[in-house]
Formats: C-alpha cells, structure tokens, sequence
C-alpha cells in the first residue's frame, strides 16, 4: 500500500531455536535485505492472526505469538511512507521449515529470496529493515521497547 493516507501496520515474529533466530530475505528494486518473518494486517484481523498467517505463508511454520517484544516505527524522510512494527516472540508449534511464494503482479519478481537461522553475533553483521538488530536482541533479552525515526532507502 506505497502512499496510504494511513500507516502500515507491520507484524513480525521472531522465532527462536537453539539459541538461534530466523529471519527472510527480500529482494525488491535491485535491494536485498532481511526481516524479521512477518507482514501487514488486513483490516478486520488480529495482529496475533496476522502474525499466525504470515508466519505459515513465509515461512511454513505453524506459531504461538506470545509476547509483544518490541514496537518499531518507520517513517520515509518524504513522508511517502509510515510503517509501524510489531515484534511477537513467538513458538513453534508444527509445519516444516521452507521458504514461501509471496503473491507478486504480473511482471514482478518473487521477492522472498531465502531463510536463514542466524546467532546474535550474525544479526548484527546483516542489513535489517528496519535496522533495529541490536534494539531487537534487547528485546528479546527480556528489555521491550520502543525504537522511532527508523528508515532505510
């Protein structure tokens, strides 16, 4: 939804296991970044029910959303953009680990280019948007919090 009147609400999961958190690659304009699995609300929709279906859709895995962790706000410099984050922690509960098949138009290209378990050490070394990897292992650490002024282009 590029240039709504209204902020995107974003949720994401961030999924631990052995010590280990799992996030997507995107690629999109030449661009490649990751993300915390996750995805926009529909309207109508819970954000734990958002977080559920775009956890399966990206990822195959079948969650538990717990507890919000983390809120993070995007704003573009032009205002063409707002974004706000919800970061669950969330809990496998079934389904097997595989990459998703994002609904793309016609002539666009898949942007969901790979997953990837990666340790704390290696969050911080990946470009991450928004670009809260070390807000984000503080939250996940036991501090919530809330990050703003957040962007990349």
């Amino acid at each position: 939804m590029e240039n709504s009147p209204h902020p995107r609400i974003r949720v994401a999961v961030a999924l631990e296991e052995e010590g280990r958190l799992l996030l997507i690659r995107h690629q999109k304009a030449g661009k490649s970044y990751w993300l915390v699995p996750g995805g926009g609300v529909d309207y109508g929709e819970s954000v734990r029910q958002a977080a559920i279906r775009e956890m399966e859709e990206e990822t195959g895995l079948l969650v538990q959303v717990g507890e919000l962790v983390m809120v993070a706000e995007s704003l573009a410099p032009d205002r063409s953009r707002h974004v706000v984050h919800l970061v669950f922690r969330g809990t496998r509960q079934g389904g097997e680990v595989r990459l998703g098949q994002e609904a793309v138009r016609p002539g666009e290209e898949q942007r969901l280019a790979e997953l990837k378990w990666v340790t704390p050490e290696e969050l911080s070394g990946l470009v991450l948007h928004p670009p809260f990897a070390a807000s984000l292992r503080e939250a996940l650490n036991g501090k919530t919090s809330f990050v703003d002024n957040l962007w990349i282009d």
